[in-house]
């Protein structure tokens, strides 16, 4: 078993798919070294109940037949050198300092088992994908797609969640549309995310009229945002009772509220996403994991998915805001120290 090779696949430790990207990514790395993925989601993971759980494995069937007893071993060599079989439970909190970390390090590196517990973005791993390789010539999105329906396998109660909520609600109600739209903490990562949202709108008028929608499947996590559809547009609105936050606040995301029960925190979030990915059409948010999972959990016709960005006006013109607002800072930060520190500039 010494010549066995092994990927093992830690969480990231942010929102879920946001820990799924980081896996379905490894899962590529695992293809392409020829490795036999192992994933461990451990204390890091926002969606694990206790220190002894493997949280991936709460929502998910096992990628492969191997678990973390297997690859901690003492006969065996670890990539990054961080690790041994005593310490590869734990979770390394200097990770994100990226040491040895280097990407081109952990695809060519001949121990017997890689840790992976950093997210890397599909293209710089689509890179060391060879002509003679299934995947060469296809899209991220296409690899990513062929990745999920190879590995990803749903625990059978929450794909009973997911049919009885379809079959309930959704089921012949058609056409439907699927729309996600953020609130909450995503203010900090997209600017001007409150112009964005009000797009929403008109592209829903869109699908209304072109594709006479029936029903509207609400993803949120804002309480505020989801009234403010009811109040549009009625009783096309559905939603599941997924817990969201009152307030919509920046300080109020609910990835990182504290349920007592924090499974059940994943499945929402598992619920929304592959109920979303059973809609006709389906509109969300370009800057958004869950939005992107919906689009590669099942190959739509162009014209019936819409991810809203801002446009390059748009950016050009927050990065000069962007601009003006550091210089006043580095401005404001230098009369600082001068104020304080008058004897450095000639002062008494």
């Amino acid at each position: 078993m010494s010549d066995t090779r092994f990927l093992l696949i830690k969480a990231w430790g942010w929102g879920f798919w946001a820990d799924m990207d980081h896996l379905i990514g490894q899962l590529l790395v695992a293809e392409l070294t020829n490795r036999i993925p192992v994933v461990s989601w451990g204390t890091n993971s926002l969606y694990s109940d206790t220190i002894l759980t493997n949280a991936f494995e709460l929502y998910y069937e096992p990628v492969s037949n191997y678990t973390l007893k297997d690859v901690a071993r003492p006969e065996f060599t670890y990539y990054p050198p961080i690790w041994n079989y005593v310490n590869i439970m734990i979770e390394d909190l200097d990770k994100i300092t990226y040491t040895y970390r280097d990407i081109g390090n952990m695809m060519s590196s001949d121990a017997n088992v890689v840790v992976s517990d950093v997210h890397y973005f599909a293209r710089p791993i689509m890179e060391y994908i060879k002509k003679d390789n299934w995947m060469y010539g296809l899209t991220p999105i296409q690899i990513y797609r062929c990745l999920i329906d190879k590995y990803l396998r749903l625990k059978p109660d929450i794909l009973m969640k997911i049919d009885d909520f379809y079959n309930k609600f959704l089921k012949d109600s058609g056409p439907l549309l699927g729309v996600h739209v953020r609130g909450t903490d995503k203010i900090i990562e997209v600017a001007n995310l409150p112009y964005l949202n009000k797009r929403y709108h008109y592209e829903i008028r869109k699908y209304i009229k072109n594709f006479d929608i029936k029903k509207i499947l609400m993803i949120t996590d804002s309480q505020e945002i989801l009234n403010e559809y009811i109040d549009l547009y009625g009783d096309i609105i559905i939603s599941t009772d997924a817990n969201r936050s009152e307030n919509n606040s920046e300080h109020s995301a609910t990835q990182v509220d504290n349920y007592i029960n924090r499974r059940s925190k994943g499945i929402e979030v598992l619920v929304d996403t592959y109920l979303a990915s059973k809609c006709d059409y389906f509109i969300g948010n370009g800057y958004s994991n869950v939005s992107f999972s919906v689009n590669r959990l099942k190959e739509w016709p162009q014209s019936h998915i819409t991810l809203l960005y801002n446009s390059l006006k748009e950016e050009i013109k927050l990065a000069k805001k962007r601009s003006k607002v550091e210089l006043l800072r580095k401005q404001n930060q230098k009369l600082e120290h001068r104020l304080n520190y008058p004897e450095l500039y000639g002062g008494i």
